[in-house]
């Protein structure tokens, strides 16, 4: 695992690899700095997917290597802010998550939930704006997002292994949700557990169609990438449907 308790709030990993793959991670990792002090919530708590994508930023990394890929890593908690929503969003920094209230995003006044955005969003965003910029001439990019998911969210069971999530063309998700449904025996579905609908789409819109650029987020379960060597199959799995169905 890449350690992402550093002062840059955007790793950005293989920058001049040449795949027209760009990978983004948003939810990389569960790292609080100290001073925050771990927004009233144990170790044990921040280390749940509430805050952070287990698997996903390791799966991104190898992602990153078998294409050939850029790769952008947000390094700090979503419970700090989550990069896949707009300042305009309540959501943006949660208040609670799942059945946790988070204390330290309570009560917040408008100077510190836009000091939190002007702190970890838009240098973050910046980051994945001027890597895609530095790119264009050369370059035509597909936005690609890894994200993971529960098992059960609520005490509801989610049956499916792997999600592809589309912004507002659905094509291409569709065309790669059938390729993986006869490449793979694991079960993959179009926006599912999440769609557009719910809001999770943010970092496709803001750098995938306002460039009129390919996007499709990526929703892994993820008790299928808690080991490396789980997380390399499916990081191969991925590199192969992206290779052999690009827009």
């Amino acid at each position: 695992m890449l350690d992402t308790n550093n002062n840059s709030i955007a790793d950005i990993i293989n920058a001049q690899g040449d795949s027209r793959y760009v990978i983004i991670c948003e939810h990389a990792s569960k790292h609080i700095p100290d001073s925050y002090q771990n927004l009233g919530l144990s170790d044990a708590q921040v280390s749940r997917h509430i805050g952070w994508d287990i698997g996903a930023q390791d799966v991104a990394l190898h992602l990153s290597t078998l294409l050939n890929a850029p790769l952008i890593l947000q390094t700090r908690s979503r419970l700090l802010y989550d990069c896949n929503r707009p300042p305009s969003e309540a959501s943006a920094i949660p208040q609670r998550s799942e059945a946790t209230d988070i204390p330290g995003n309570l009560n917040l006044t408008a100077a510190q939930t836009d000091a939190r955005a002007q702190d970890i969003y838009y240098p973050f965003h910046n980051s994945v704006r001027q890597l895609l910029d530095n790119r264009q001439n050369d370059i035509d990019s597909i936005i690609v997002t890894i994200h993971s998911f529960n098992p059960i969210y609520n005490g509801k069971e989610r049956h499916l292994d792997i999600g592809l999530i589309n912004d507002l063309d659905p094509s291409w998700a569709h065309t790669l949700t059938s390729a993986a449904q006869q490449m793979s025996d694991l079960v993959f579905r179009q926006n599912e557990p999440y769609s557009a609908a719910d809001g999770v789409v943010h970092t496709l819109e803001l750098h995938g169609r306002n460039r009129s650029l390919p996007n499709v987020m990526i929703e892994i379960k993820n008790n299928l990438i808690e080991s490396g060597s789980e997380q390399l199959k499916i990081a191969s799995l991925l590199a192969r449907l992206l290779q052999e169905n690009a827009p």
